[in-house]
C-alpha cells in the first residue's frame, strides 16, 4: 500500500495505481495535495479517480500509474537529454546516493556516453523539475570563402568643403605591373564536427565555395596555403567588365603627343603625362587621361570609344578642338571648344562659346560660369552661373523624356533582370557541381554538359551586366524633376536662352532657380 486515510487507500499493482475508497466527502481539489506529498502518483484516468471519491463502490479502481523515481527524456536528435526526479526533498536527502547511482544507471542504460553533465549530478540535483543531464555539441558549419578583388577609382572629381573642384588627384583607372596581386580567394573551410550524447559523429557542413571571376588572357591564377591568388599577366590598367576582372593595354606617354610621337590611336587606356600639341590627336578605346598643367589647345579632336576622357589643365580650343567620350568627359575648363559625351560632361571652372553636349551637363564649382556657346542635354544641366552682364547669349537646351514610358520601361527591365537572375542562379549551382570535382579531375573541364552550363553561364551574366548599365541610366534620368531639368544655382542673367522639350523661354532678369517640364508646361521652382 501507497498510502492511506479517512477516505481512501492507494495502492501499487504491476505498476498502476488503485484507490479504495471508504465513504464520500474528500474534495476532489484537494488531491493535488496528495501528488505533491507522493510525486510518484501519474493520474491516468481523472473521471474514474472523481466518480470513485463521489460514488464509492466496494472494489478498487485503477486511476494512475507509478512513476520511476527518475523519469529521463531524449531529445529526438540525440542532442540532449533531461531528468526529472519524482522525489520529495525529504526523500531524496534521504536517499541521495541511492538516487545518483540509479542516475548513473539509467544513463549508461541509454547508452548516453558523451556530454554528461557531472558537475551537475555531484552539486546541482534537485526534485520536482527538468534538469539538463547530457548535452552533445553541434557542429560548426566552416567558414565561407571571401574574395576581395582590388578597387577601381571612382570617376569624379572632388567637391572640396569650400565648393572648388578639385580636378588635380583625379585618376580614371588603376595602372598595374605584371604580377601585382588583383585579388584572392580564401577557400571555405571544412568546419568542426560535433558529437551527440550517444557519441555519434556529427559530420560538420563545409563553407560554401565562391567562383573566382577573372580574364584568364591577362590573369593568372597561384595557390598558395588555402588561398587563391589573381596576379596581372601583363602591365596595363585595372579593368573590371562584366564582373570580371582583368588587365587591358596601357600606354603611358611621358610627355607631350606631338612631332616626336605622331597622333596616338591606341585600342586600351591612354595616359599622357604631359599635353597634346596643337593639331595632333589621341583615339583609344578606352579611358584617356592628359594631366599636363597647362591643359591643351588647338588639339584636333580627343576621342574615347568605350570610357571617358580626363584632361586635367582644361581646354582652350580656339574653334577648332573636337572631344568625344562614350561615357564621360571631366575637364577644368572648356573655351571655344565642342565636347560630346554619351553620360556626363563635367566642368571645374567656367565653358565660354564651347558647344556641349550630353545626357548630363554639370559645372559644380562654387565660382562655375557658363557664358556663351550652346549647352544641349538629354536629362538634366546643373549649372552655377549663366551668362554675363554683357548679355551674352548662351543657349541651354535639354531634349526632355516621357517619364510615364520611361518608367513602364524600368518596371519591365526590372522583371526582366529578375528573371535573368533566377537563371542564373540555377545555372551557377549546377556549374559547381562540376566544379567542385574540378580539383580532382581536369577532364572534367572538357565535358559537353560542363562546357555548356559555363557558354550559358556566361551568356547570362553578359545580359545582367547590359541590363543593370540600362538599369543605371534610368534611375539617373528618373531622378531629374518632371520630363527633364534646368538647375541655375547661383543667377542667370538676360539673354540666356531655356529650352525643356520644345518649350522655350528666354530670361529677361536676372533669375535663380529650376525649371522644369511636366504636361507640356515650363515650370519653375
Amino acid at each position: 500500500m501507497l498510502m492511506q486515510n479517512e477516505f481512501f487507500s492507494i495502492s501499487e499493482r504491476d505498476g498502476k495505481l488503485y484507490i479504495t475508497p471508504f465513504g464520500t466527502g474528500f474534495p476532489i481539489r484537494d488531491f493535488q495535495r496528495i501528488i505533491e506529498a507522493y510525486p510518484r502518483i501519474h493520474v491516468t484516468n481523472f473521471l474514474a479517480l472523481k466518480k470513485a471519491l463521489e460514488e464509492p463502490g466496494k472494489n478498487a479502481v485503477e486511476f494512475g500509474k507509478l512513476k520511476p523515481q527518475i523519469d529521463i527524456t531524449i531529445s529526438p536528435d540525440n542532442l540532449e537529454a533531461k531528468i526529472h526526479i519524482n522525489l520529495t526533498a525529504e526523500e531524496f536527502e534521504e536517499h541521495k546516493e541511492q538516487v545518483v547511482k540509479e542516475l548513473l544507471e539509467l544513463l549508461e542504460k541509454n547508452k548516453i556516453v558523451y556530454g554528461i553533465l557531472y558537475d551537475v549530478i555531484n552539486k546541482d540535483l534537485s526534485v520536482k523539475t527538468d534538469i539538463v543531464i547530457a548535452r552533445g555539441v553541434l557542429p560548426k558549419s566552416g567558414a565561407d570563402a571571401s574574395i576581395n578583388y582590388l578597387d577601381l577609382p571612382e570617376k569624379r572629381p572632388k567637391i572640396t568643403d569650400d565648393g572648388s573642384v578639385d580636378y588635380y588627384e583625379m585618376n580614371l583607372f588603376r595602372h598595374v605591373e605584371k604580377g601585382e596581386r588583383l585579388g584572392e580567394k580564401v577557400l571555405p573551410r571544412a568546419g568542426e564536427p560535433g558529437m551527440n550524447i550517444k557519441g555519434d559523429i556529427l559530420p560538420a557542413k563545409a563553407g560554401n565555395d565562391r567562383t573566382l571571376r577573372f580574364d584568364k588572357e591577362s590573369v593568372e591564377v597561384l595557390e598558395v596555403e588555402g588561398r587563391v591568388l589573381l596576379l596581372a599577366k601583363i602591365t596595363g590598367a585595372l579593368q573590371v567588365k562584366e564582373g570580371k576582372i582583368g588587365v587591358v593595354d596601357h600606354l603611358i606617354i611621358h610627355g607631350n603627343i606631338g612631332y616626336e610621337t605622331g597622333n596616338i590611336n591606341f585600342k586600351g587606356y591612354v595616359t599622357i603625362e604631359g599635353i597634346v600639341e596643337d593639331g595632333f590627336s589621341v583615339q583609344a578605346g578606352k579611358d584617356i587621361s592628359i594631366l599636363g598643367d597647362i591643359g591643351i589647345g588647338a588639339v584636333e579632336k580627343i576621342v574615347s570609344n568605350e570610357g571617358s576622357i580626363y584632361i586635367k589643365g582644361g581646354i582652350s580650343g580656339k574653334g577648332k578642338t573636337y572631344i568625344e567620350a562614350r561615357q564621360n568627359v571631366f575637364t577644368k575648363y572648356a573655351n571655344n571648344c565642342t565636347i560630346k559625351a554619351g553620360d556626363t560632361i563635367s566642368i571645374g571652372y567656367y565653358t565660354v562659346d564651347s558647344q556641349l553636349e550630353a545626357d548630363n551637363i554639370v559645372i559644380e564649382a562654387k565660382n562655375g560660369r557658363t557664358i556663351g556657346g550652346s549647352i544641349e542635354a538629354k536629362t538634366k544641366v546643373a549649372l552655377r552661373t549663366v551668362g554675363n552682364i554683357y548679355d551674352k547669349k548662351t543657349y541651354v537646351k535639354v531634349y526632355g523624356f516621357d517619364r510615364k514610358a520611361m518608367k513602364q520601361e524600368l518596371d519591365k527591365l526590372l522583371m526582366n533582370y529578375k528573371k535573368l537572375l533566377e537563371q542564373a542562379e540555377k545555372n551557377e549551382r549546377e556549374l559547381k557541381i562540376y566544379e567542385t570535382a574540378l580539383s580532382s579531375t581536369d577532364e572534367i573541364r572538357n565535358t559537353e554538359e560542363y562546357i555548356r552550363f559555363y557558354k550559358n553561364h556566361e551568356e547570362l551574366l553578359h545580359k545582367i551586366f547590359l541590363l543593370e548599365e540600362e538599369r543605371k541610366s534610368l534611375m539617373r534620368m528618373l531622378t531629374s524633376k518632371g520630363d527633364g531639368e534646368i538647375s541655375i544655382f547661383e543667377k542667370a542673367y538676360p539673354q540666356t536662352f531655356l529650352e525643356i522639350k520644345n518649350i522655350q523661354k528666354r530670361i529677361k532678369e536676372v533669375t535663380t532657380g529650376t525649371f522644369y517640364a511636366v504636361d507640356n508646361q515650363l515650370i519653375f521652382d
